[in-house]
């Protein structure tokens, strides 16, 4: 009786086992053959078109233009009271004249070249913007404006990297980055009083810059739209 009992358990537990062992492989099987989904290669994202990151950088472009707008509208109302007068037309900054260009020398450029340059130029200014940031931060009082100025960096940071994928996408090249403001002068202008003059110029010169900079990618914008 008692040996009888034994074999049953015995013929039980390896049935058991067995059947133990089965699952497992079936699970082995199973996760073996969907461990997690194939990961995506670039042909499986939907390809941008030339027209779509134009009008994408465009975009950017006119959110920066309205951000580096706020900027300069807040630093004339902490610096001067509100009053544009002293940061004129009339008043330029040597360093910062190369980097003006006409209307008519700006629509000779090849596409190519356009986007290279105003890249470089954008860069220039992304420097110079720094440089207005940490002023503004010295100063008491000043940092609404300081904020309004990091915003227009953050836009301008964007805006950067949609026109590398412009560029990208059309088979540009990219120029060299700018690394550093070359002229020590501008970068650190003697006295308090020159350092305003030289920021209020730096943020009337880049709101000019980034309209132009719209304006061309309006006309790119149209050109490819054909």
């Amino acid at each position: 009786m008692g040996a009888a009992l034994n074999n049953a358990l015995s013929s039980l537990l390896k049935k058991a086992h067995v059947t133990r062992m089965i699952a497992v492989v079936l699970l082995l099987v199973f996760c073996g053959t969907s461990a997690g989904p194939i990961p995506a290669t670039s042909s499986d994202f939907p390809k941008q078109t030339p027209l779509e990151v134009l009008m994408n950088s465009r975009t950017l472009t006119l959110r920066l233009h309205e951000k580096a707008t706020a900027a300069y509208d807040a630093f004339i109302e902490d610096e001067f009271k509100g009053n544009f007068g002293y940061c004129a037309e009339q008043i330029t900054w040597e360093e910062l004249i190369d980097i003006r260009m006409t209307t008519i020398e700006w629509r000779a450029m090849e596409d190519e070249e356009r986007l290279q340059r105003l890249r470089r130029d954008l860069q220039v200014f992304g420097l110079y913007l720094q440089e207005v940031k940490l002023d503004e931060l010295d100063k008491d009082g000043h940092t609404d404006t300081a904020d309004t100025v990091e915003a227009t960096i953050h836009q301008l940071n964007g805006l950067m990297t949609a026109i590398a994928v412009t560029n990208n996408v059309l088979g540009f090249t990219s120029s060299d980055d700018v690394s550093e403001i070359m002229s020590t002068t501008l970068q650190d202008p003697p006295g308090e009083y020159a350092r305003s003059i030289r920021d209020c110029v730096v943020l009337r010169e880049f709101k000019s810059l980034v309209y132009r900079v719209h304006r061309d990618f309006t006309i790119l914008t149209a050109k490819y739209r054909r």
